[in-house]
């Protein structure tokens, strides 16, 4: 069509400029729909949500319930009468081993290898001279023999509170030590006693002896 008619014909000229915008309208109406979609999100959200990174999680620390190692003193007829440090749940053999094993003096019948430590432990290790001297100086029936020494092994309550800086306290700790540990290996180890120092070890030592 020609334009100078268009011009000289106003309504023409509307009718063409509605046609026109009519078809950009719906152009623009039909063009979302042409256009591809993204596919939606599922119903039930990431997967992956809420779940923490490898890295942050925390693990159980192994070492926390480890038991605590043991201190042990361990003297008499080994090679290395020393203070040793050993894991938990070691016996009396570990410590021997760890002193360097027994000397040919030990009175080997009077150790109990098989016997767990505890921690602070002192371990004597008798010799046969020590058992033999100990062995003589006990008399026949009753706990004091005839040079007046105590046998801690045999000694009563009563009896013990005769010695020295022993009370009813006392004597009952050694008499419990007794029945808990097994007779007393040597005079020595009335210090493993609670409240025996060695002041009060050095009074009594002298008055008492161990019997088999």
């Amino acid at each position: 069509m020609d334009p100078a008619t268009l011009w000289r014909s106003p309504r023409l000229l509307a009718a063409t400029l509605c046609f026109v915008l009519g078809a950009v309208i719906l152009v623009a109406g039909l063009a979302p729909r042409l256009l591809p979609q993204p596919a939606p999100a599922p119903a039930g959200g990431d997967p992956l949500e809420g779940l923490a990174p490898l890295d942050t999680l925390a693990l159980p620390d192994a070492a926390s319930d480890a038991p605590a190692d043991l201190v042990v003193y361990i003297s008499g007829a080994v090679w290395r009468p020393d203070v040793y440090q050993l894991p938990a749940g070691a016996r009396v053999n570990d410590a021997v081993m760890a002193a360097g094993g027994l000397r040919p003096e030990a009175a080997r019948e009077r150790v109990n290898l098989a016997e767990p430590l505890r921690d602070a432990q002192h371990v004597h290790i008798a010799s046969i001279a020590e058992v033999a001297a100990g062995a003589s100086a006990v008399a026949d029936g009753p706990a004091a023999d005839t040079a007046g020494l105590l046998d801690l092994n045999r000694a009563s309550v009563a009896e013990l509170e005769e010695l020295p800086g022993i009370g009813p306290t006392l004597a009952g700790r050694i008499v419990a030590r007794r029945e808990e540990q097994g007779p007393f290996r040597a005079v020595e180890e009335l210090r493993e006693v609670t409240g025996i120092g060695e002041k009060l070890f050095a009074q009594i030592a002298p008055l008492v002896t161990v019997g088999p």
